[in-house]
């Protein structure tokens, strides 16, 4: 990708999260839904108790707290490049010496004297890392030689038939939805079995309530992913719209889980 492309998309997603915490977390204290998915995701990995845990992109902290209370005896590094919702991170859970927030770009990684990983989980962050492939080599290098890798991949909201519902509501509403990716699914399983040994993958559809899918596509962040061209106020209602004025039916919020160990 063009440098100067890759560090637009750098700052754009960076300064949306800057936005965001406010939103972010009360999305989570409401629904739950971030422990939840993380939770699913070192099942997935099979992270032993004792381990030494990397979490990219912690954002707020629910999967980084997720981890360090439910993997006994685990210590836990959350990086983030957004201030804003690193020090919401710090203010709701705390530092200790089991628990570390600090700010980082997740393809700069080497630049921090990290030590050396038991595991590195990509919670419902690397589908907005542009050029993750350099942030996985760099992943690789800071695993120990049995360490896993485990990543959440936003695929999308989907209806009963399994058509894409943004899709087939902006054809309704035509709000302008742009279901543009900075990273492709395909793109990413490929590199990720070039990478990481044993890789596995599972789709897992969670059916939320129409409000809770409201609510999380009206965070600024997630907004901008939908209405990259708009202000955040014309971007909520436009989201609004979208979940309010298409006809009522079942829908589910795909995530792609995957894991895959380094030797």
């Amino acid at each position: 990708m063009d440098p100067n492309k890759l560090l637009k998309i750098k700052n754009a997603v960076k300064n949306n999260f800057e936005h965001s915490p406010g939103t972010y977390v009360k999305f989570e204290e409401k629904y739950g839904f971030f422990n939840t998915l993380n939770s699913r995701l070192v099942n997935f990995m099979d992270v032993r108790p004792g381990s030494r845990i990397l979490d990219i992109g912690c954002g707020a902290g629910a999967s980084t707290n997720q981890m360090l209370d439910h993997i006994p005896g685990s210590t836990v590094v959350g990086v983030d490049n957004s201030p804003a919702m690193l020090q919401e991170a710090r203010l709701r859970y705390g530092e200790s010496d089991r628990l570390t927030f600090l700010e980082a770009d997740a393809a700069k990684l080497s630049n921090i004297a990290f030590g050396l990983f038991d595991a590195v989980v990509y919670s419902a962050s690397i589908f907005l890392i542009p050029d993750y492939q350099e942030s996985l080599r760099q992943v690789k290098a800071l695993l120990n030689s049995d360490g896993v890798v485990g990543v959440t991949f936003m695929d999308g909201v989907y209806d009963a038939q399994g058509q894409n519902f943004l899709a087939s509501a902006d054809q309704l509403l035509n709000e302008g939805v742009s279901l543009k990716k900075a990273v492709e699914l395909d793109e990413l399983l490929s590199f990720l079995h070039e990478m990481f040994r044993n890789l596995r993958s599972r789709d897992e559809n969670f059916e939320l309530p129409r409000d809770a899918l409201k609510e999380f596509y009206s965070v600024p962040a997630m907004s901008a992913g939908l209405f990259p061209k708009f202000p955040y106020p014309e971007r909520r209602s436009k989201v609004a719209r979208l979940f309010s004025h298409t006809p009522e039916s079942q829908i589910f919020f795909r995530w792609k889980l995957m894991a895959g160990s380094k030797t």
